[in-house]
C-alpha cells in the first residue's frame, strides 16, 4: 500500500490555479504582492437618521480633489489615491522619498437614496455623505465640497 504524505502547500497550490482560472489570469502572470500597490479599508461609520442616512469615513493625509464617490443601487463607493513627496537636502546627505496608498470602501446602504440631495463634505480628514432616503435607487456620482 503506497503511503501518502500530505503537504498543507499543495492544497494552496491547487486554490491558487483554480481562482486563476476561474478570474482568467495564469499564475505565473500575476505581480508579486511587493509590487502591488497598498489598498488601505478607511473606518466607515453609517447613520440612519430620520430621512437621512449619513455615511462617515476617515481618509487621513488625503486632498479632496483625490476623491472619489460613486453610488449604484444601494452601494456606495468611496475611492481615493493619497500621494506624498518629500525631500531632505544637507552638506552631505541628499534624500528624495514618494509614497502612493489608495483607500477604497463599499458601503451597502440602508434604504434607496435621493441622488438630488446628496452632500458630501471633507474636513480635517473626514469624509461626511449625506443623502436622504428615496423610492428608488440609481447610479451616480457625488462632488467633494
Amino acid at each position: 500500500m503506497a503511503r501518502y504524505t500530505w503537504d498543507p502547500f499543495e492544497e494552496l497550490r491547487r486554490m491558487q490555479s483554480r481562482m486563476s482560472r476561474i478570474f482568467g489570469e495564469s499564475p505565473e502572470t500575476l505581480l508579486p504582492a511587493e509590487a502591488m500597490p497598498e489598498v488601505h479599508v478607511p473606518f466607515v461609520d453609517v447613520l440612519e437618521k430620520g430621512n437621512d442616512i449619513i455615511v462617515t469615513a476617515d481618509l487621513p493625509g488625503v486632498d479632496k480633489k483625490d476623491i472619489k464617490i460613486d453610488v449604484r443601487d444601494n452601494m456606495l463607493e468611496i475611492s481615493a489615491d493619497k500621494k506624498a513627496e518629500k525631500e531632505q537636502k544637507e552638506e552631505e546627505f541628499y534624500r528624495h522619498e514618494r509614497s502612493f496608498n489608495r483607500f477604497y470602501r463599499a458601503v451597502r446602504l440602508p434604504a434607496p437614496v435621493d441622488q438630488s440631495k446628496a452632500k458630501a463634505t471633507f474636513n480635517n480628514g473626514v469624509l461626511e455623505i449625506s443623502r436622504r432616503t428615496a423610492a428608488k435607487a440609481k447610479e451616480s456620482s457625488i462632488k467633494v465640497q
